[in-house]
């Protein structure tokens, strides 16, 4: 299969948008826009989210580190755009979306997952992050920010 059919092919399947977000062991914080996140496992509750080698994230996030999946809701595009430039990489949290006092999470978000990674997979230009879950907070109603075909959906 030619690259540009996979690329037409998966721009079909929508996905919900989701920052990661971290930081390391000097307090230096991280964030990504990510739309290759999935359960896992319910027994033991797990994730899988996949990282390109490129993102300043990408190190950081190592077996034994603290990360948050932060599910995004509709009106939070904005987060989404800013943690996926990497213009504004400097600004991403230079906002009041932010609580940052311990694993960073955005608040307001459709749910928040805390996770600590168990393992990491190299694979091309990507890293497979395998999480265990060890706490969430989720809104009361459905309003997922959701993304397919090059844009974000109504």
């Amino acid at each position: 299969m030619s690259k540009e059919q996979f690329i037409i092919a998966m721009r079909f399947l929508a996905s919900s948008v989701s920052v990661i977000s971290t930081k390391d062991q000097s307090d230096n914080l991280y964030a990504m826009t990510a739309s290759s996140v999935t359960s896992l496992t319910i027994d033991p509750p797990s994730v899988l989210v996949c990282v390109n080698n490129e993102a300043s994230i990408h190190d950081v996030l190592i077996p034994g580190a603290d990360l948050c999946i932060n599910i995004l809701q509709k009106n939070q595009q904005e987060i989404s755009n800013l943690c996926s430039s990497k213009q504004l990489e400097s600004k991403r949290f230079e906002n009041d979306f932010w609580d940052s006092s311990h694993t960073p999470f955005i608040q307001n978000a459709q749910s928040n997952i805390f996770c600590k990674v168990d393992e990491t997979i190299a694979y091309h230009t990507h890293k497979i992050v395998i999480a265990s879950v060890e706490s969430s907070q989720s809104a009361d109603t459905f309003n997922t920010l959701m993304y397919a075909d090059g844009g974000y959906l109504d």
